[in-house]
């Protein structure tokens, strides 16, 4: 079949029947015709006639369809509400799933960033991905994104992680897929992307150094609006309380509260460095960003463009990881030159964090937080299964 100013031909040789079939048939019509014949075999040769038109219109109406939809230009919007800057790891991995994005469906996937909390803060931009007024955003595990689906808060689980790559592997494993599924059909957000937001979560404050649970007593710890990290600071002696990210610093600064809790680089971006005098490496909680596209948006586009997206939110989850492994290892001595004092307390030391936080923690998230408390055990497990996938144990 071949088109030609609109009109289309149909190569009789493609996609009629054979000639001497077709004359057969016409014989067989004047034949029965002549005779006056009603019979069941003058029926199954009109019938065979009908079907091989209705066959014959079909195949002239597909062939004039306009191009598929493959060929039209799809533009989409990621935002986030980080600083505008490539080296940092929110920013770095937006840049690189435009960039892998644009290239790969050559240019037929546009994507514009807006960064900085241009069209709002993260909970705003989550919802407005979620309602479709955007079609990207990043959010992060323990905050935003509990608030929609509280199955995520089996990942607030206190020293459940020993390392970033442990945490990574259950997540970019069969685990990730199954809960990240389960997210997609609760919120109609599909998770194209993961790293690690800056890593695991420390313990900062103005007042003292932090070796064990006895010296976190009396102090109040700014946390997220997250029950499962507030009941940790509250484990451990010291109270929690609950503030916003922008009037953190602030909050810092003027004496509001003591401490926070954030992973070094999470505490660079916010330039808390300025404001806080010790850092304990105890690594209570691991935190993870998502990059993660409307799902009803996903599913309209073609497949060969669905494929592209979910290769760039991949992309997009290692060029973060990146970013974020680099500012980890430089951030410690950038925090060191501003004043702040590090503290990595010992075994034991972790043994008595963990002691004390982990079982009322747990108890609380099966109970309180998530929606499904077999998500609790089934993370759990497979914490322990990564170990030995990596080799840190056998």
């Amino acid at each position: 079949m071949t088109k030609k100013r609109g009109i289309v031909i149909i190569h009789l040789s493609e996609k009629l029947p054979d000639r001497r079939l077709t004359l057969g048939k016409k014989a067989q019509y004047r034949q029965l015709t002549r005779k006056g014949d009603n019979s069941m075999a003058f029926k199954k040769v009109m019938k065979n006639w009908c079907i091989f038109g209705l066959a014959l219109t079909a195949a002239l109406i597909i062939g004039m369809q306009p191009a598929i939809a493959a060929d039209k230009v799809v533009k989409m919007t990621l935002a986030h509400a980080d600083v505008a800057d490539p080296t940092m790891y929110v920013h770095a991995g937006a840049v690189a799933f435009k960039a892998y994005v644009e290239r790969e469906s050559n240019g037929k996937i546009q994507v514009s960033i807006s960064p900085a909390a241009a069209l709002g803060n993260t909970a705003s931009l989550q919802e407005m991905t979620m309602t479709g007024e955007i079609e990207a955003t990043t959010s992060h595990t323990e905050g935003t994104i509990a608030i929609v689906y509280p199955n995520i808060q089996c990942l607030s689980i206190p020293y459940l992680f020993q390392n970033v790559d442990q945490a990574l592997e259950v997540f970019r494993g069969d685990f990730g897929k199954r809960l990240f599924e389960d997210m997609r059909k609760e919120t109609g957000i599909r998770v194209i992307g993961i790293w690690d937001n800056g890593g695991f979560r420390n313990f900062t404050n103005n007042k003292r150094e932090i070796h064990n649970p006895d010296d976190m007593k009396g102090l109040s710890i700014r946390t997220m609006d997250n029950p499962a990290h507030m009941e940790i600071v509250r484990s451990l002696g010291a109270k929690p309380t609950p503030i916003s990210w922008a009037e953190t610093y602030t909050a810092l600064q003027t004496g509001v509260v003591d401490g926070e809790e954030n992973s070094i680089p999470t505490f660079l971006l916010g330039s808390l460095q300025e404001v806080q005098k010790y850092m304990t490496m105890d690594g209570h909680v691991y935190s993870q960003l998502h990059l993660f596209v409307n799902d009803k948006w996903f599913n309209g586009l073609p497949k060969e463009y669905q494929e592209i997206i979910l290769r760039g939110g991949e992309e997009a989850g290692y060029a973060g990881e990146r970013a974020t492994r680099v500012y980890r290892d430089i951030g410690r001595g950038i925090c060191i030159k501003a004043g702040v004092k590090f503290y990595d307390p010992t075994p034991d030391e972790l043994n008595q964090f963990k002691a004390l936080a982990q079982p009322p923690v747990l108890k609380f998230i099966r109970e309180k937080g998530v929606k499904d408390p077999k998500w609790v055990d089934e993370i759990i497990k497979e914490a322990d299964k990564a170990l030995y996938t990596l080799g840190y144990k056998k």
